[in-house]
């Protein structure tokens, strides 16, 4: 092999080694978007897989724990309801009866959340008061 087919094996090494990481990135940064009731369904499919989860934040559900910036609640729809576990800290407008997205991954049983968007409350008739979270804190 001489030197102009060296050459030319190794760009091509490279670009299939770059295409290959591309692809894997970006495979990565796609995360599938689902209802809570879909979600549900096919959690076990989707165990460790990043998705996006919409559903309504559950009313009594929240537990903040500030010491460790870390948020638990539940998130409904009408059929189905999952638990949501975020060490990302309280969004500013979090407000438990509003719409929210959670982007994360299923493990064991809970939804591991990497991001927590909530939904503008005045878009869907929700009081504004974002005094009262009605959360519970645990002292540890």
């Amino acid at each position: 092999m001489n030197k102009k087919q060296r050459n030319i094996l190794g760009i091509g090494i490279v670009a299939v080694l770059i295409l290959y990481l591309s692809a894997q990135s970006f495979s990565n940064a796609l995360s599938f978007y689902y209802e809570v009731d879909e979600f549900v369904q096919k959690a076990d499919s989707l165990n460790g897989k990043v998705v996006n989860v919409n559903g309504t934040i559950v009313i009594g559900s929240t537990i903040w724990e500030p010491e460790k910036a870390r948020l638990a609640f539940k998130l409904m729809d009408k059929n189905a309801t999952i638990t949501v576990v975020s060490n990302e800290g309280m969004p500013g407008n979090y407000k438990e009866g509003i719409p929210a997205v959670v982007t994360g991954y299923y493990v064991n049983g809970t939804f591991q959340a990497t991001q927590v968007v909530t939904k503008c409350p005045s878009k869907y008739g929700v009081d504004l008061d974002h005094g009262d979270h009605n959360e519970t804190y645990n002292e540890t």
